[in-house]
């Protein structure tokens, strides 16, 4: 840690100082769940289980929500049969897991710089948008946030519910 992060700001020093005194740390990899089938026999995954995005990226939650209404319609719309409706909830959300992965991989990108200019450039464009005044902040973040535009442009088919 001390190798990859030394130097780059006071802050991050005196955090990595704090690894050495602490009785507790927790560091972890982000990673993205990626499965050819969501589903085997009668049992099949939602959201996290099956198709996460990966942590820290956003996404995660409209995608279980959207999963869980079609993961109810679709055996609704093949009365009940899951060797039906499990492979159409699979097609159903195939655009939107895709979508999502894509996204998180682009701002994962953003997110997790490579070098120490990428460290120091995310660190200056969090502050610079952080000092515009909110209005504006928010504007320019919703221009950029890629995922943001995804998850609001979901469309998923009306169910017929009995």
């Amino acid at each position: 840690m001390r190798a990859a992060f030394e130097g780059l700001h006071p802050d991050v020093d005196r955090r990595l100082d704090e690894l050495d005194r602490t009785p507790a740390f927790y560091f972890d990899s982000i990673t993205q769940l990626r499965m050819d089938t969501w589903s085997r026999g009668r049992v099949t995954l939602v959201g996290d289980a099956g198709y996460c995005p990966g942590p820290a990226v956003g996404g995660s939650t409209s995608l279980a929500v959207v999963g869980a209404y079609v993961l109810a319609g679709e055996p609704a719309r093949a009365g009940g049969d899951h060797e039906r409706a499990f492979p159409a909830y699979e097609r159903a959300m195939a655009e939107h897991v895709r979508g999502s992965h894509a996204a998180a991989l682009s701002a994962a990108k953003t997110l997790i710089p490579r070098s120490r200019l990428g460290v120091r450039g995310l660190a200056q464009g969090a502050r610079l948008i952080s000092a515009l005044p909110a209005g504006p902040g928010r504007a320019l973040l919703r221009l950029t946030t890629r995922s943001a535009r995804l998850y609001n442009s979901m469309t998923v088919d009306d169910y017929a519910f009995a």
